[in-house]
């Protein structure tokens, strides 16, 4: 297995030795810069081409952010986001230093990305070496359970799309499948009052909370934990699959003009449902055993009814196409569906937009 090393080179010569002789005793081929001979490509596009070449990169992170490229960002900084996008990135942090303003900002993107995944601390080399082989180790043990399957993951996300909804009632269902498949809650973790009692808790008066305050129960069915309301939802079960369903509408569009699906509330309910299970996940996960999501959206009981924009809808709210004949739902995914965990965090509005433009297509179409 391939281990690039991405960091500064210059007075950071001893942590980059340190880590590649933790990763060179786990039997890692380890590939840096210092090590590339003579080539026609520049140092830039060779680096780059490692890290494709890499399974896994080793992002060591101190004060000093690097001279900037054509690109505006350091040589770390273009591996990092090549790496993020292709395969894992295990980061580690130098504490107790001071930072450059760049560099405080790039470790702030990383830890955003890296939300559920192996992120460490160091001071020395020695403990840089130390977390270096921990890291590795974690990870040979995660991929035991071999790779996250993601044709399993999309069914287990479509088989939680509700297939119908209350009557003349349009709902939208946004589903988040892990991987690689384990078990994450223990049959005991998952009936712990304190876990439902957080959820309701985040549910309601958190950042990312979409439930009113009425009527909220907390049950099992069978391996699942599901918080209801009368109109609103969020299940969890043993796997770290969450689903949440909640009306398609918003709240004030009831009020005025004929019944439609309003493309920004859609979207922003997309939003708010995979932020919020990006922190569910950070709850019941906080070791990183998830690696892989695959979000999912759907439309269920709202065929029939038009789509606009907010301010398609002001001008004409009396006027709409309705169609007699539709499908029960409309679900849609991205593709590839499978997506690194810490996109649900990192990106979660661009996610959120595009299953929001694929839901339009499906539902205009």
């Amino acid at each position: 297995m391939k281990v690039f090393i991405s960091s500064v080179i210059s007075g950071f010569e001893a942590y980059r030795e340190a880590a590649a002789h933790s990763a060179r005793l786990l039997g890692r081929e380890v590939l840096r810069a210092e090590d590339f001979g003579a080539s026609p490509d520049s140092p830039q596009r060779a680096c780059l081409a490692a890290v494709r070449a890499a399974y896994t990169v080793l992002l060591l992170l101190g004060g000093r952010y690097g001279d900037p490229q054509a690109s505006g960002l350091s040589p770390t900084h273009e591996e990092y986001r090549e790496a993020r996008e292709r395969g894992l990135v295990l980061a580690f942090v130098q504490s107790d230093v001071s930072r450059e303003k760049q560099q405080e900002a790039f470790i702030g993107e990383v830890r955003q990305w890296a939300t559920g995944h192996y992120t460490a601390e160091f001071a020395t080399p020695n403990q840089l070496g130390d977390a270096v082989t921990q890291a590795l180790h974690k990870l040979a043990l995660s991929q035991a359970l071999g790779p996250a399957d993601e044709g399993e993951m999309l069914g287990r996300a479509e088989a939680l799309i509700p297939k119908s909804a209350p009557a003349g009632a349009a709902t939208l269902c946004v589903v988040v499948a892990t991987g690689p498949r384990q078990q994450i809650l223990r049959p005991t973790e998952l009936e712990e009052p304190e876990l439902a009692r957080r959820i309701m808790q985040e549910a309601m008066f958190g950042a990312r909370g979409f439930l009113g305050t009425e009527q909220t129960k907390a049950a099992m069915k069978g391996s699942t934990l599901i918080i209801t309301q009368p109109q609103a939802s969020i299940l969890v079960d043993e796997l770290g699959t969450v689903q949440i369903v909640r009306p398609a509408h918003a709240e004030d569009q009831r009020s005025y003009g004929l019944p439609v699906l309003i493309e920004e509330d859609v979207r922003d309910a997309v939003e708010k449902g995979l932020a919020f299970a990006g922190w569910l996940l950070d709850t019941i996960d906080p070791l990183g055993r998830i690696s892989d999501v695959v979000p999912v959206a759907a439309v269920v009981g709202g065929g029939h009814l038009g789509w606009r924009t907010r301010a398609e809808h002001q001008k004409s709210p009396n006027t709409v196409a309705i169609r007699p004949f539709s499908s029960a739902y409309v679900l849609v995914h991205l593709s590839p569906a499978r997506r690194h965990r810490g996109a649900l965090t990192a990106q979660t509005k661009a996610i959120a937009e595009d299953l929001t433009v694929l839901l339009r297509r499906d539902l205009r179409a």
